[in-house]
């Protein structure tokens, strides 16, 4: 009975070693990566947490979504907004194009700009406010954002990010397959895949993915026809073709990327900007104060047209300059870089040899 004992010990030693091993090879304890930099970065304040950030290609306008995380956690009441900043003006400063929207809370998150052949835009946010999920969708005319509606649904159990592909369409994604809780909490470090991405046609939720690892960023291509989504606990990038009759999505191919992968913006030649985080125990210390410092590395991802993706690094600073980064998006030489938790954003522009 003895040997059966220590046999189940010594069985138990070793999983958890083996567990404590690929813990920390998924958090990127042993990952290296060399410094890399756009050009010249300058800060813009007046902003705080813009998680999310994309750019009207057309109008050169940036929306830039957040809200103060700290504040929020230590019980305050502080308010997020949906900047907009003008990329044509020098020296703009961002402005609070939400503040007469809500009358109540609001904590924006992932956001989408949907763009018609017409030229109509829809902005869709995902909104935290009071603890109740939603999704509040904008008409956008110029750098003006009109509420229109409000969607809800159980589906949306931890929502992160949002693709529009039509004025009352778009694609959902939830980080986490559990409310908050012990199976929450299993699903974080056990890093099981059970989180769920959904389609709303304008009247219903539908379910489209589930058995994925984190789902979190997502977007589309320019023609409809490809759907990007990051899978952050798997560190891996999805490609799906998208049925056009249906809306279902079918796996095209994937790219495993050193981090776990936040928001993907695409880029007019097709690329994409993907936002990822290298080292989450620096990133869940910077959660817990902001003046610890986390990386920021932005990888640029170039479709093959066969399903596979080709990544390389564009962008890596030990946080110095920005921690924590979640998004970048770029507009001609000019690229947006937002975080998480930090009141500011960096505006970059890119020095070409």
């Amino acid at each position: 009975m003895g040997r059966i004992f220590g046999l189940a010990a010594l069985i138990a030693v070793v999983a958890l070693g083996a567990w404590t091993y690929f813990f920390m090879q998924a958090a990127g304890v042993f990952t290296t990566v060399a410094p890399a930099t756009f050009g010249v970065c300058k800060a813009v304040t007046s902003v705080v947490g813009v998680e999310d950030l994309t750019i009207d290609q057309e109008s050169g306008i940036a929306f830039l979504s957040g809200y103060d995380r700290a504040a929020d956690r230590a019980g305050a009441t502080a308010r997020g907004a949906i900047w907009t900043y003008d990329l044509n003006t020098p020296g703009a400063v961002p402005v609070d194009a939400s503040a007469t929207s809500f009358t109540g809370g609001f904590r924006p998150h992932g956001i989408s700009l949907w763009r018609g052949a017409d030229g109509r835009r829809v902005l869709y946010v995902i909104n935290h406010a009071g603890g109740r999920h939603s999704i509040a969708v904008f008409d956008v005319d110029g750098a003006t954002l009109k509420h229109r509606a409000t969607i809800r649904g159980s589906e949306l159990v931890s929502p992160n990010d949002i693709v529009g592909v039509g004025a009352n369409a778009f694609y959902v994604t939830n980080d986490h397959g559990n409310a908050e809780g012990w199976r929450r909490t299993a699903e974080d470090y056990l890093r099981t895949k059970e989180t769920r991405v959904y389609f709303h046609d304008g009247d219903n939720f539908r379910e489209v993915l589930s058995g994925i690892g984190g789902s979190n960023g997502v977007n589309v291509s320019a023609d409809g026809a490809t759907i990007y989504l990051s899978a952050a606990s798997e560190r891996r990038v999805y490609v799906y073709e998208r049925e056009a009759n249906s809306n279902a999505l079918i796996e095209r191919g994937h790219v495993d990327v050193p981090g776990f992968a936040d928001n993907i913006e695409v880029l007019p030649d097709g690329d994409l900007l993907l936002g990822l985080h290298t080292k989450i125990f620096a990133l869940l210390g910077h959660f817990n104060d902001p003046s610890k410092l986390s990386p920021s590395h932005v990888m640029r991802l170039h479709p093959d047209g066969k399903g596979g993706l080709a990544a390389r690094t564009i962008y890596y600073n030990d946080g110095s300059e920005l921690s924590g980064l979640s998004v970048a998006a770029q507009r001609g030489e000019r690229v947006l870089l937002g975080a998480i938790m930090e009141p500011k954003i960096l505006d970059c522009t890119v020095v070409t040899e």
